[in-house]
Formats: structure tokens, C-alpha cells, sequence
């Protein structure tokens, strides 16, 4: 039975690249859109010089000096313009010339390039000429009404970006040619030519799609009779699991690895210890939750200023899309690859002073020192490259301590603390979030955009200071020059390991099978992820909701019903067990969402709709968090900083492969159907946990020490 389930998820998971299942993205996320735009010239230079015949003259000029003007005038530069003027002037050699000869008009050459793109236009003298480059789709801006393609496609043809910005280069030539008769000639040595060079910059808008990206969702249909079968079968599973506890580990209380534990929060916060009276991580319950709370708050705050406020100040300023687009890109990617900074924080530790509070300690500094260093750019809306690279020097700090805090939790967490504080280290990245989104964004206003960067350090100090004064374990040093702290240092060996003795260990850490399904299981996690997309189109588009109601629902009050759910699901993870919970609310969501779509009469009320979102998000928010603490738990503490950034990374993957079903699966199925695809792909996360052993790790890890 495994192994036949194993295959149905390979299954899932290769839906998004069968090509099987609709239309291509492109077509499925094509729309029409009223484009229009709004034309400046804004001038670089003007001279007049002399030019010699036959003699290429060349030069650069450059944006840098009207970065300002350009992005005050719509920030898309599509091509930039040389006016040439000019007359003819020749001078009579002697002989005998009358001074009614014509002259003889001269060849004027005017080129401009930029990157690959080159343009050469002449003209006779004299008169003049322009010589206008452009790189865009002029024809978009000609028709105004564009069907059949995206915005993204659109943008694509129209805004290259930063290529647009940069040097120029300027060439002018003369040919010139003299009147030649028998008995009087002419001397043309030259002309002189007036430039003016100017930037071509659009304003550019796009309406359509109620002001978002159009998806073309089709009008197929399967019946949820059709699906009941699905359904009926996974209720039937989840009561076979039920009745064997025991046998799938459902039925293991956690909470009985400590019997004195308190159930109240701050009630816990004020007098659990784990392991005595010290004020050691691994000896202090209140040490371990306010540490890793205060850790996750400052991953929150850098992330909601940066994916909220900041991009929308930019976006005011007159950044272009792509500009903003780069911005995220680079703030992202180092979230996408920080599982390669796993085995380093593995390999490389100062015992002396705690295996992962040093790469902390690092990681915050590095994040206030480059915070600190955004205050010198001058203009940040006119330097978009070099706030780009700062943002991935910041983000590379950032990912460091989330991989370094989640190999703390790994370390000091004991078993039956994982579920609940793993809700309140959540709930304390989405408070995070809400500080750096909402609370920077709602004040930027009256302190602007360096005053809030500025709030953002002593905020980033203040909680440096949780792990500064605190210590891992018992016999560890504040500070390499100070005396350890707590008494004598335990016989723990916390001494750093080469990269061989550390891939060994993974190798080992992920040859349990727990450890191999739970890579399975993050892998499914998030592929009902693909309703995300659908469903700003589903309340703007169809329902009338404005962007700005939709916008302020999902971010004010989903984000607090889902910190609900991680608050609640860890508590009752903490007293009825992980796994139960995840099968339990997985089965409940799917539920929920099939009953989300099977009553399409009801949508066009505002109160269904925000009830049956919030009920749907706060059961599926319990599903993760559970599932979060499932992968810590079978995670090995000595690899914790790679096994469980690894798990994370799955999940990324897995939302990724979600966002990936988007495009075809709206492409065929009307929204009714897209909700019950939704609900059965929720049911899968109970095949991918049902197998998975939370004791597996540490007891055949017990047993390969025993026989040691």
C-alpha cells in the first residue's frame, strides 16, 4: 500500500509538466487590456560643431544626469532621438566664378547605438534630420486595445528596464562634395551640424482585468458526484487511521514527555524549565520561546518592508515594473538557495560561544550594518541597480539567520514543545510582517522612506540583544573574552566537523524512511497553491470587490485569522499530537474548500465569502504548522541546519509546483471546479504524513549510539 501510494503522488507532483492538462500558460494568463501612454522628450545635449569631410566624430552621452526627470515622466525609456540640423556653405577657389554656381549638396550621417541596437539615418544638406532608436513595440501603442496577451507579455514588449538606462553612443560623419565646373570650382571641407539628443520616455497605463492580471478560466466542469467517490474514500481512510492510533502514531500525546508543562502560554512563558533552573537555552523554556519569537520577528520586519512598503515607494516614485521586478528577484533568490547555507553552519561553529548563536549574531549585524548603509544612497528611486544589489546582500543576511534559527529550534526545542512553540515563532513572523508592511507602510507618509529604514535599526538592536545576552548552553561564553557562563560546559561535543563527516551525517539523517517521506511531503504540501492566483480574479472580476477591498482583506484580515490558526493548531498539535492534527484538518479544509465551490449561489454575499475564506484559512494554517513541527521532529539535530532547510526548500518547491498547475488547469475548468481540483489535492498531505514515524530519527539514532 506504500508503495502504490508513493506512485500516486509521483503522479501529482509530475502533473504541472504533462502539458496534459490545458492550453499553454501563456494563452491561459491572456486578457484584453486598453493600453495607453503618455510621450516626454526629455534632452541630454545640444552643440554644434564643425564636422571635417570624410571623418567619423564620435561620443557618448549618458541617462545618469535625468534619472530624476525620466522616472518623474513614467520611468519606461523606449528609445532616445538626434535632431541634425545644418546648411551648405562652400567657398570659390580662384578663377573665374560668378557666384551664381549651385553648390553641391553634402551627405550628413547621424548613428546611434545602444547595446544591439544601431540605427543610421543621412540626409542632404541643407536641412535637417532625426535619427530616432527605439526598442519597443511601437505597434501596441498604434492599436490601444490588445487581445490575446498578457500583461506581463505586453510590459515585455514595451519596458526593457534597466537596458534602457546607461551610455549612448553618438556618431556623426560628413561627406561632403564641391561644385566642379570648367572654369570655376568650389571647396567643401566640412560642415557645421547642431545636434540635439533626447531621450524617448512613456508613461505608461494598463486597464483591463479590473486592474489585475487577466486569467482566461474556462467553462469545463466536472461534477462533484462525480468526486464524491475521492471523498467518500479518503473519509473512510482517515477513520481507518483513527482506529489505528497506535499503528500510524496518531494517538501519541506529546504532552506526556512532560507532565508539569503548563497549558497556558505566558503562563508556560513565566514557569516551564526543561531541564532545571538555569537561564540557558536547553535549560529555559522562557529563554527558548522569547529567543526564537524575538528572531522570527526580525525576519518578518525586513520582509514585509521590502515586499510591501518598500516596492510601493518605489513604485510611486515611477519605478517601472521591470525595475521592480528585478528588485524582488534579487531579494528573493537568496531564499531560494538558502539551504546551501546548511552544511556551512554545520562545518564552521565556535563552541565556545554556542553552536548557532555566533552565525545569529553574525547574520544580525550584517542585516543592520547594510540597513544602515541604504542611507547613504542619495536617491534610491534614481538607483535602482544599486539598491538591487543591496537587497540581495540584506536578503543574504536574512536567509542566514532564518537557516540559522531553524537549526537553533532544531538544537534546544525538546519533543514535546515542537507544535506549540513552532505557533508561536510563526505567529511571531507574520507580527514581523505586519510591522514591516502595514506598521512602515501606514507612516511612511509623515517620516518617509529613510525615516523608515531608520525606525527598522533600533528595532533590529533591540532584538539583537536576546540572543547577545544569552547563551545556548550551560558552560558558554558570552563573548570569546568572557568567562563561561552557567557553570561547568557539559561533555556535549560541539566541536566543528568537516564537510565529509557532515554530508556523511546527512546521508545517514535521510536514509530513515521518515526522513524520506517527509521530502515527499513537503513536495505536496502546497500544490492546492495553484487557488491562490484564482482567487483575486474570482472577487475583483466577477464578484466587483475593488482591488484596494481585496488587497486589505487578504493582507489585514486572512493574515490574522492564519496567525489564529497557527496559535490554535499548535496548542492542540501540543495535546492531541501532530499527526492527527494534519490529517484531521487536511481532511476538514478539503471539506471546507468542496463546499466553497459547491455553493456558487452564495458568492455574491460578501459575509459567505469572508467566512467561508476565513474558516478555510484558519484550518489549513493548523495543517502547517503541524506539519512544520512534524519536519523538525524528525529532523537530526547534528545536520539540523541543513535537513530542515532543506525540508523548507521542498516547500517552496511545492508552491512553486502549484503556481505551475495555475495556467492549465484555469484554462480548462470553470471556478466551481477549480475549488473541488483544490479540496482533492488538500486530501493528498494525508497520504504524504500518514507513513511518516515522528520517533523514527531519534530512536534508531539511540540505537546506532547504543551500538557504538
Amino acid at each position: 500500500m506504500q508503495r502504490l501510494v508513493t506512485w500516486i503522488l509521483i503522479a501529482f507532483l509530475a502533473l504541472p509538466f504533462s502539458g496534459c492538462l490545458g492550453e499553454d500558460a501563456a494563452d491561459a494568463s491572456s486578457g484584453t487590456y486598453q493600453i495607453d501612454s503618455q510621450w516626454t522628450v526629455i534632452p541630454l545635449e545640444t552643440k554644434s560643431e564643425y564636422y571635417p569631410d570624410d571623418e567619423n566624430v564620435s561620443w557618448e552621452v549618458t541617462s545618469d544626469d535625468v534619472i530624476q526627470q525620466v522616472q518623474d515622466a513614467g520611468g519606461i525609456v523606449v528609445g532616445i532621438s538626434m535632431l541634425l540640423e545644418y546648411q551648405e556653405d562652400e567657398s570659390a577657389n580662384f578663377g573665374l566664378c560668378t557666384g551664381l554656381e549651385n553648390n553641391v549638396p553634402d551627405t550628413i550621417y547621424g548613428t546611434i547605438s545602444k547595446n544591439d541596437w544601431t540605427l543610421t539615418q543621412n540626409e542632404l544638406n541643407p536641412g535637417s534630420h532625426v535619427v530616432n532608436l527605439t526598442w519597443h513595440n511601437q505597434s501596441l501603442l498604434e492599436v490601444g486595445n490588445v487581445t490575446g496577451m498578457s500583461e506581463d507579455e505586453i510590459m515585455s514588449q514595451l519596458d526593457v528596464g534597466d537596458e534602457g538606462y546607461g551610455i549612448y553612443n553618438i556618431n556623426i560623419l560628413v561627406e561632403a562634395d564641391a561644385f566642379s565646373g570648367e572654369l570655376c570650382t568650389h571647396t567643401d571641407n566640412g560642415e557645421q551640424v547642431e545636434s540635439t539628443i533626447s531621450l524617448l520616455v512613456i508613461d505608461l497605463t494598463l486597464s483591463g482585468g479590473n486592474g489585475i492580471t487577466s486569467l482566461a478560466v474556462g467553462d469545463g466542469e466536472i461534477s462533484i458526484l462525480l468526486l464524491s467517490p475521492w471523498f467518500i474514500g479518503m473519509f473512510l481512510l482517515v477513520a481507518y487511521l483513527v482506529n489505528r492510533k497506535d499503528l500510524y502514531h496518531l494517538g501519541v500525546i506529546l504532552e506526556e514527555d512532560d507532565k508539569s508543562e503548563p497549558t497556558q502560554f505566558w503562563e508556560g512563558i513565566n514557569e516551564e524549565r526543561s531541564e532545571g533552573d538555569g537561564k540557558t537555552l536547553v535549560e529555559s523554556y522562557q529563554a527558548r520561546v522569547l529567543t526564537l519569537c524575538a528572531l522570527y520577528v526580525a525576519q518578518g520586519i525586513p520582509w514585509g518592508f521590502i515586499t510591501v512598503t518598500f516596492v510601493t515607494y518605489l513604485a510611486v516614485e515611477g519605478v517601472a515594473a521591470g525595475q521592480l521586478a528585478f528588485l524582488l528577484t534579487l531579494g528573493t533568490f537568496p531564499w531560494s538557495v538558502k539551504f546551501i547555507w546548511g552544511p556551512v553552519i554545520d562545518r564552521y561553529q565556535f563552541p565556545e560561544m554556542g553552536k548557532r548563536r555566533p552565525w545569529i549574531l553574525i547574520a544580525q549585524s550584517g542585516m543592520i550594518i547594510l540597513l544602515s548603509s541604504m542611507l547613504l544612497i542619495p536617491n534610491m528611486a534614481s538607483n535602482v541597480t544599486l539598491v538591487g544589489i543591496m537587497f540581495l546582500v540584506y536578503n543574504i543576511f536574512t536567509a542566514l539567520q532564518d537557516v540559522s534559527t531553524d537549526a537553533l529550534a532544531v538544537d534546544v526545542l525538546q519533543p514535546h514543545e515542537f507544535e506549540k512553540v513552532n505557533s508561536y515563532m510563526f505567529t511571531s513572523k507574520a507580527v514581523g510582517g505586519i510591522i514591516g508592511g502595514a506598521g512602515l507602510g501606514t507612516i511612511i507618509g509623515f517620516v518617509g522612506i529613510k525615516g523608515a529604514i531608520v525606525l527598522q535599526i533600533p528595532i533590529l538592536i533591540v532584538i539583537m540583544l536576546v540572543p547577545l545576552f544569552m547563551t545556548e548552553r550551560p558552560g558558554e561564553k558570552l563573548y570569546p573574552w568572557s568567562e563561561s557562563v552557567g557553570g561547568e560546559k557539559k561533555s556535549e561535543k560541539l566541536e566543528s566537523k568537516n564537510f565529509t563527516e557532515i554530508f556523511d551525517n546527512i546521508k545517514i539523517a535521510f536514509s530513515f524512511r521518515s526522513a524520506q517521506l517527509g521530502i515527499l511531503l513537503s513536495l505536496i504540501i502546497s500544490l492546492s497553491y495553484f487557488l491562490i492566483p484564482v482567487l483575486p480574479l474570482l472577487f475583483v472580476r466577477e464578484l466587483g470587490w475593488t482591488e484596494e477591498q481585496f488587497n486589505a482583506t487578504k493582507g489585514g484580515i486572512i493574515l490574522i485569522v492564519t496567525m489564529l490558526g497557527y496559535m490554535v493548531g499548535g496548542q492542540l498539535g501540543k495535546q492531541f499530537g501532530g499527526k492527527a492534527i494534519i490529517i484531521y484538518a487536511a481532511f476538514t479544509t478539503a471539506l471546507v474548500t468542496a463546499f466553497w465551490g459547491m455553493n456558487e449561489a452564495l458568492w455574491s454575499n460578501g459575509f459567505f465569502m469572508m467566512t467561508i475564506w476565513s474558516i478555510q484559512t484558519f484550518v489549513w494554517a493548523m495543517v502547517s504548522i503541524n506539519i512544520y513541527s512534524l519536519m523538525m521532529r524528525i529532523t537530526w539535530t547534528e545536520v539540523g541546519g541543513t535537513q530542515f532547510t532543506g525540508y523548507m526548500a521542498m516547500m517552496n518547491l511545492s508552491a512553486i509546483i502549484g503556481y505551475q498547475l495555475t495556467a492549465p488547469l484555469t484554462a480548462r475548468f470553470d471556478y466551481s471546479t477549480l475549488f473541488y481540483i483544490a479540496a482533492l489535492l488538500e486530501t493528498v498531505v494525508i497520504f504524504g504524513a500518514m507513513f511518516i514515524d515522528p520517533e523514527e530519527t531519534r530512536r534508531e539514532m539511540a540505537k546506532r549510539l547504543t551500538e557504538q
